[in-house]
């Protein structure tokens, strides 16, 4: 088959793109071609003398708002050309182009963002706020469309599934495949805190996220440490602009915390640390989670994160509400104490993280894909067959939008 991949990203150092680069892999492997659509393709996939990739962006516009939609049209009229050369199925990620799909591949559902009480609008009324408000209330309707033009929709966890199915989307049509985590990459190792900056003495609680929104949780991680006087913490995510480095030094915590900024060697401070936390606000899987537990460590999490489902069996403490903070001082003091604890719940989280390997999330996606062929009798077979002249074409590596 010649199946087109249309998204942002298909790379392994990005939550969503790690999905995409292994399906596509996995597709390769299979032995289909591969049409890449997208702005950015790792290096050695790009390589492969299956994979044509036809690059696209969504750059020189100075919002996000307008960078996502100059990426949609640019992927549709690229789709649109590599159609006239036949195409067998059609893979997306959410609202990425104007076009039908065979399979939409669900990350976020921005109509439970609005619905969050995470939201910046629920807090705060500010002009940044009501353009976030804005991007989300627009993506809503854009996804909307996008999901009535996809034959089958894959929810990346059962939150994702449920918010659709609140959006009125046919069960008969949706799926879940949960996201998965590269055992092999992610592997236990010893406790390292000089790895952070850190003296010995103390354990390392490591968190993983957006370190400059409140979304993640890191202002009540930062409010619980200073009640948790045994336990470290080190923050990958760029937090430069952000509250966070200011509220750490208010709360007296500078000997205590290290702000690392945005790294690609996740694995292996994942490996240096002794615990991991996440009481994210909002999040619909939360690849890291897996990480964690497949690198070792016991998990602080909340029922808000997606992946927080796969964790119950004696892997994570699951917090019910995010904002319990008398539960999450708790929780990190008692693992900070317990060594042997900490030993049982990442021997529980590897175990887990082991039955979630990406070859197998990678298989799902890809006999979803083949047997696709527009299942659910909602979604016509492309229209016009000989569309018009797009004033383009050529070879497949040339820019989308060129012409």
């Amino acid at each position: 088959m010649r199946i087109a991949v249309v998204t942002q990203k298909i790379v392994r150092h990005d939550g969503q793109g790690r999905v995409n680069a292994v399906v596509v892999e996995e597709l390769l492997h299979r032995g289909h071609e591969v049409v890449a659509i997208a702005g950015e393709v790792a290096e050695e996939l790009a390589r492969h003398p299956r994979l044509c990739w036809v690059p696209v962006c969504g750059g020189g516009i100075p919002t996000q708002l307008a960078k996502d939609q100059l990426f949609a049209w640019r992927a549709g009229r690229a789709l649109a050309r590599e159609r006239r050369r036949g195409i067998d199925r059609v893979l997306v990620n959410g609202f990425v182009s104007w076009a039908r799909s065979d399979v939409n591949a669900v990350h976020f559902v921005h109509s439970a963002w609005l619905r969050s009480p995470a939201h910046p609008i629920r807090k705060a009324v500010s002009p940044l706020s009501l353009y976030r408000a804005l991007y989300t209330l627009l993506n809503t309707g854009f996804e909307r469309w996008s999901f009535r033009r996809s034959g089958r929709l894959v929810a990346v966890s059962r939150t994702v599934a449920d918010e659709l199915r609140r959006d009125g989307i046919d069960p008969a049509r949706l799926r879940v495949i949960d996201n998965g985590v590269d055992v092999a990459e992610f592997r236990p190792g010893s406790p390292d805190p000089s790895l952070f900056g850190l003296p010995d003495g103390r354990p390392v609680a490591l968190f993983v996220g957006d370190a400059r929104s409140d979304r993640k949780n890191l202002d009540g991680v930062l409010r619980a440490l200073a009640e948790v006087p045994g336990l470290a913490l080190a923050v990958v995510g760029d937090e430069r602009g952000g509250p966070f480095p200011a509220l750490a030094r208010s709360l007296g915590l500078e000997g205590r915390v290290r702000f690392l900024g945005h790294r690609r060697d996740v694995a292996a401070l994942m490996r240096a640390a002794d615990l991991f936390v996440f009481p994210t606000r909002y999040e619909p899987f939360g690849l890291v989670l897996l990480e964690a537990a497949a690198s070792g460590l016991p998990v602080v999490t909340t029922r808000l994160a997606g992946a927080g489902w796969l964790l119950e069996d004696g892997a994570a403490v699951i917090l019910d509400e995010p904002d319990a903070h008398a539960a999450l001082v708790r929780a990190l003091g008692r693992l900070a104490a317990d060594p042997s604890l900490r030993r049982r719940m990442g021997e529980a989280g590897r175990r887990i993280a082991e039955r979630h390997d990406w070859s197998v999330t990678a298989g799902l996606y890809a006999d979803l894909v083949e047997a696709a062929g527009m299942v659910g009798g909602t979604v016509a077979p492309y229209p016009h067959p000989n569309p018009p002249p797009l004033g383009g074409g050529g070879d497949c590596r040339r820019p989308a939008g060129e012409g």
